[in-house]
């Protein structure tokens, strides 16, 4: 793979991290009602269990491909890896008390 290639490829694996990050950190805070079936909640639990997963693997993906393709594409993968530690920041942020 050339070095820019995976510069695209990791910019646009930092980009698509945030919606699955967001959506499955978010949608695992959601508090439902006290009689809710345990049925209906395993199953909204698991999809935002894989949802956070993926996007903490995309991340993951995203920063490998930015060290690998750094040399060849520096302003891209520069711009992916400020898209990824923005990420982190935030989740660092939206953590502590």
């Amino acid at each position: 793979m050339k070095q820019a290639t995976a510069s695209n490829i990791a910019l646009a694996l930092a980009i698509l991290a945030w919606p699955l990050c967001s959506y499955g950190f978010f949608s695992l805070l959601v508090d439902f009602v006290p009689d809710t079936p345990r049925d209906v909640i395993e199953p909204h639990q698991l999809a935002s269990y894989v949802a956070l997963l993926a996007g903490l693997l995309s991340l993951l993906a995203s920063l490998c491909l930015c060290a690998f393709g750094f040399s060849g594409a520096k302003v891209r993968s520069l711009i992916a890896i400020a898209v990824c530690l923005g990420l982190i920041l935030l989740a660092v942020l939206t953590l502590v008390p």
